[in-house]
């Protein structure tokens, strides 16, 4: 029915419209209401990963590359606390200093080794110079050998003074604290490991100049020698000798 003109103005025609209460929007609609109904929607944001390894830590993490002669890059060893404690005791010194950089120079296993028999190293260099250095690491040595090490468990020069393989001078330094129980009784300790009563000797290769023909046989130098002049082959046997012809006989008268 049309709304009269009376009704309009007492306000009667907006009674009997009905009115509608807005549904509430969801929240994602609501605010894209606010930002504009053309707005694009927001993309989701990406979720971070993180992934620890099996053995724990922060992947992609590696480790600090050790230094050459430092403990880490050649392994720990068991001997160390009790070569060292040996060698503070029979040297009298004490070092807050890593085991290599203390015996670097050799001065104190010179010291030692004079210690446990007097004129094993009879000279003692202390220049800082390194042939002096390690002048004084191979008279240890040295005397490790006249005291009874075998030379199986001898460290080379280099094995100190560049820290190359610490192992190997702990097994000798070891070794000679054991060792020392027979070969040297006028030194009352103290020592290292049992003690060694076994008849072991063992010693150096000679020394001799090298030539191009080392490691050949001696034997059959003669041999090869005179194939070489007749021109023989190796892997071809020489050509049978031919039997001397002989002269034709001379007619009988």
């Amino acid at each position: 029915a049309a709304v009269r003109p009376a009704d309009a103005q007492n306000g009667r025609g907006a009674s009997r419209t009905p009115s509608r209460t807005p549904s509430p929007m969801p929240q994602g609609q609501s605010a894209r209401a606010a930002t504009g109904a053309n707005a694009a929607p927001a993309a989701p944001a990406k979720r971070q990963s993180h992934l620890v390894p099996p053995g724990g830590g922060v992947a992609n993490a590696r480790p600090a590359s050790p230094s050459r002669g430092s403990p880490s890059a050649q392994g720990s060893s068991p001997l160390e606390p009790e070569v060292r404690r040996w060698l503070e005791q029979v040297s009298g010194q004490r070092s807050s200093q890593d085991l290599g950089d203390w015996l670097h120079d050799g001065r104190v296993l010179c010291e030692v080794a004079n210690t446990i028999k007097p004129g094993s190293c009879p000279r003692i260099n202390t220049s800082d110079m390194p042939f002096k250095q390690m002048e004084n690491i191979t008279a240890f040595i040295h005397a490790c050998r006249s005291l009874g090490v075998l030379e199986k468990d001898v460290f080379s020069t280099v094995d100190l003074y560049e820290q190359k393989n610490m192992r190997s001078v702990l097994t000798c330094i070891y070794n000679l604290a054991g060792v020392i129980r027979t070969t040297a009784p006028t030194f009352s300790g103290p020592y290292l490991g049992v003690a060694q009563h076994a008849a072991v000797s063992d010693a150096a290769r000679t020394k001799q100049a090298v030539t191009q023909d080392m490691g050949y046989r001696k034997d059959i130098d003669a041999e090869v020698k005179a194939g070489v002049q007749k021109g023989r082959v190796a892997g071809h046997d020489p050509a049978p000798a031919r039997p001397a012809s002989r002269p034709p006989a001379s007619p009988r008268a």
